[in-house]
């Protein structure tokens, strides 16, 4: 029985998408398994077709490439689904190469584990002029529990989802969060809270490096910032008020202590207390919510 597996590919305006692509395209697949191609351009231009196009011509893929012209990710995310075909969909982004085994890896996990979600494992490169603060504190390390590990939440930048599992077969992504981010971790929990099963797999492997307008502290705290507030969309908005009153409290508190173990530690070097700032951040993102606070736009 044939297995079929597309990849959803969203795509903004980055030239390394050809890698990304090439990777693909090298899979080492097990036997009976089809793998096609679901790419969504979120630039209203269409800068990424000229580089689907010379993939198509070196490639026997099968590949579905459109523009989605609404500068929204989720709607971009919704457009691959929407045009992928098969039994398991396998999310990725457009900056990230993908060792030859990563998919072969991700179906091996979902049988062995008798899982609806596998989610991989994201290896970071920092580019050589990365500010050392930044590498002593590897910001940006995406930690991958040990393989087999049973998860509620997860991300789509290594991820394979069976297709019958979708909250939605054509637009399972909450517009919502296109332009604030989150909406991936809104995806997962909603499979989790349907009753899907989502672990984690170490050998799956996709590696990105670091994109220079990211290694900087005002992206850093944008992101621990909108990390609390989509969080705190999440999981508090169906909470009792008083459950909800002691959620604030608890993040006024933690962000207060937090804050003052940064100042405390500034000193002895932004290592040890930019760590404390971006947990600040991450409860004042979540205090923002329940003050009605417009959200930070990661995405804009």
């Amino acid at each position: 029985m044939t297995t079929r597996v597309c990849v959803c590919l969203c795509t903004f305006k980055r030239p390394q998408l050809i890698d990304t692509l090439n990777s693909i395209d090298a899979q080492q697949l097990p036997e009976n398994v089809t793998l096609t191609l679901s790419i969504a351009d979120n630039d209203a231009a269409g800068s990424g077709r000229a580089i689907v196009e010379q993939f198509r011509q070196q490639s026997d893929m099968e590949v579905h490439y459109e523009i989605q012209p609404e500068k929204n990710i989720s709607c971009a995310r919704n457009t691959t689904v929407k045009n992928a075909q098969g039994d398991w969909l396998v999310f990725v982004d457009d900056d990230e190469f993908a060792e030859p085994d990563w998919i072969a890896k991700l179906l091996e996990c979902a049988e062995q584990h008798q899982a609806d979600v596998v989610l991989g494992k994201v290896v970071i490169h920092y580019p050589k002029h990365t500010p050392q603060w930044i590498l002593d504190g590897d910001y940006f390390h995406k930690h991958t529990p040990v393989t087999g590990t049973v998860v509620t939440v997860g991300s789509t930048c290594n991820a394979l989802v069976r297709a019958s599992c979708l909250p939605d077969p054509q637009a399972p992504f909450d517009l919502n969060y296109g332009i604030t981010g989150g909406g991936d971790t809104h995806f997962f929990s909603r499979i989790h809270r349907s009753g899907g099963r989502i672990v984690t797999c170490r050998e799956a492997v996709v590696s990105e490096t670091v994109e220079d307008d990211r290694l900087n502290r005002d992206y850093l705290i944008r992101k621990a910032t909108r990390i609390g507030e989509t969080y705190a969309m999440i999981f508090f908005c169906k909470l009792s008020p008083l459950a909800k009153a002691l959620q604030f409290s608890r993040a006024g508190v933690q962000a207060g202590v937090a804050g003052l173990f940064a100042l405390l530690l500034t000193p002895f070097g932004s290592k040890r207390s930019f760590k404390y700032e971006m947990v600040m951040r991450s409860n004042w993102g979540k205090v923002r919510f329940f003050m009605n606070t417009p959200p930070v736009e990661i995405y804009k």
